[in-house]
């Protein structure tokens, strides 16, 4: 016998308290999260594409797209926080970033370089690193903790 299997047709919310919420693609299209996955809307269609979260992925927790506007990262919430490089035309994921020894489990902010090559990350408490990304290579170029010697409340 067959499995059925369930397919996203459509998907309504927002999840509104990451930074960089809603971003264009284009003229026409944007990307938000809902939840483990990201939306891209064609307003002028008013249709809707999906890229799915991984099953580990609590929500996704950062979103930037290139300036070039042919690659999104999607940070994924989790035990062990995740990046994920997707070509936007194609919706195929072309990389994976982690670090292994990354103590927060989420990132909360991301952004590309001018030129689409590097990603920079913030992750989140206890340890608030910065990490400078090649992402076509999956590997840190450097990386520092961001915190204070005081543990005083840091805001993102």
């Amino acid at each position: 016998m067959a499995l059925a299997q369930l397919a996203h047709r459509y998907v309504f919310g927002l999840k509104g308290d990451i930074r960089d919420t809603v971003n264009y693609l284009d003229e026409q299209s944007i990307i938000y999260p809902v939840g483990s996955n990201c939306v891209i809307y064609n307003v002028d269609q008013r249709s809707q594409k999906f890229i799915v979260g991984s099953e580990k992925s609590q929500y996704t927790s950062a979103i930037a797209v290139s300036t070039n506007r042919r690659y999104v990262a999607i940070a994924e919430r989790g035990e062990k926080p995740t990046i994920g490089i997707y070509d936007i035309h194609s919706l195929k994921r072309k990389k994976l970033l982690t670090l292994p020894e990354c103590t927060s489990n989420e990132y909360v902010s991301m952004a590309f370089s001018s030129d689409s090559k590097y990603l920079i990350t913030q992750s989140g408490k206890p340890d608030w690193t910065l990490t400078y990304w090649t992402w076509e290579k999956s590997k840190p170029l450097a990386s520092v903790r961001t915190t204070n010697q005081h543990n005083a409340i840091i805001h993102k």
